[in-house]
């Protein structure tokens, strides 16, 4: 995917990137805590251990830990327009 130039954006669709990545970020964090939730839950009750939910949850961090660079990006790119 093309890597979109920031400085060619106004000011409006730049609040409105921080705003997309801010939520996505945030809806990454509840389902990360659930997955390990389950994977800890199972672990600690002695269950079977369910490893297709340890290996999503595992790359469920890779969401926030992709977009978090981004964001940090866009929001320097509104620091310095302000």
């Amino acid at each position: 995917m093309a890597k979109i130039n920031l400085q060619e954006l106004s000011l409006e669709q730049l609040r409105k990137k921080e705003k997309s990545l801010k939520m996505f970020i945030g809806v990454f964090i509840p389902l990360i805590i659930g997955l390990f939730y389950f994977v800890l839950r199972d672990y600690y009750t002695g269950e079977e251990f369910n490893w297709s939910i340890l290996t999503i949850a595992i790359c469920t961090l890779g969401g926030p830990t992709t977009l978090y660079p981004e964001l940090r990006a866009v929001q320097k790119e509104i620091e310095n327009r302000s």
